[in-house]
């Protein structure tokens, strides 16, 4: 009897632990308060504001719990599932967070987005900026322990729980735009199925060509080879051309004037005297000696 009881309470132990845990990401409860303390550490809010944000954030983990070994694959179903879910969390946080709020919750990646996988592994966006994982800024929340998904959508047709009590509890201006995750973000948050090793051949198909080769024309209407352009240099020409034309008479050059005489100017002549232009200085000298005795000569006499 006593080994049968230890048995069931042992079965019920693995129970209740399975259903808190979250492939991949570990226990969501934790993860749920972990991610709420945060949010209400850097939005600043109030203590009722901190009790509903839990229960959205521990709705939205439990949600998506079942698809998360899809999710890290990216599988196109798992995906389609994650997105609603998520769409749906931040729909029911317009009505917790004020106006203000709320555009910066959308602003800060790890709260708006929380999940992103990386090796086929799903991980939570927030222990990548808090890695301490056992730091609480706050207490747990009031109900941290007895809370089962009760305020879930699953409960009342789809409809927002927060957007009905809404009135009762909060009185702040609510975020009015759309709040629905782009598509184009997904690529960023999960990798893509790998293509497979070839693709199906079509009867139509034909291998690309070989590099230095020109493609063959495929069929279609007007088709004409892509030309490459030649940017080799082109090769220097090898005479070089004349200016002038040939049959025009060259001129020569005509001497530099010289800057010096080829003569040395003559001494000038005394009065009575005329000399030749071709007379050589020497003939001169010898004139004077002669014409100086002379005159020497008659004033003795």
């Amino acid at each position: 009897m006593k080994t049968k009881t230890f048995f069931l309470c042992l079965l019920a132990f693995c129970l209740t632990a399975l259903s808190g845990r979250a492939s991949g990401l570990g226990d969501f409860r934790i993860n749920a308060r972990f991610l709420t303390d945060r949010m209400a550490f850097e939005l600043h809010l109030s203590t009722d504001q901190y009790n509903d944000l839990y229960e959205i954030n521990y709705d939205f983990l439990n949600n998506v719990g079942p698809y998360l070994s899809g999710i890290a694959i990216a599988d196109s179903r798992a995906l389609d599932a994650y997105y609603r879910y998520l769409d749906e969390r931040n729909d029911d946080l317009r009505w917790v967070l004020s106006n203000a709020e709320y555009v910066r919750f959308m602003g800060i990646e790890y709260f708006f987005r929380p999940i992103y996988a990386l090796n086929s592994v799903c991980y939570l966006r927030i222990y990548q900026v808090y890695p301490n994982r056992n730091y609480f800024y706050f207490g747990p929340p009031r109900h941290y322990l007895t809370y089962r998904g009760g305020h879930c959508r699953a409960h009342f047709g789809g409809a927002s729980f927060y957007r009905r009590n809404y009135p009762i509890r909060y009185r702040h201006p609510v975020y009015t735009r759309p709040c629905h995750i782009s598509p184009q973000l997904r690529p960023k948050d999960f990798a893509r199925p790998k293509p497979g090793n070839r693709p199906p051949k079509d009867n139509h198909w034909t291998p690309a060509p070989r590099p230095g080769h020109q493609p063959v024309a495929n069929g279609r209407p007007d088709y004409r080879p892509v030309q490459k352009p030649n940017n080799r240099p082109q090769a220097r020409p090898e005479a070089r051309p004349q200016r002038r034309p040939k049959n025009q008479p060259q001129r020569r050059p005509e001497a530099a004037p010289q800057r010096r005489p080829a003569t040395r100017p003559q001494a000038k002549p005394n009065k009575g005297t005329t000399v030749k232009p071709g007379q050589s200085r020497s003939r001169q000298n010898q004139k004077k000696e002669a014409d100086h005795d002379r005159k020497s000569l008659s004033k003795r006499l």
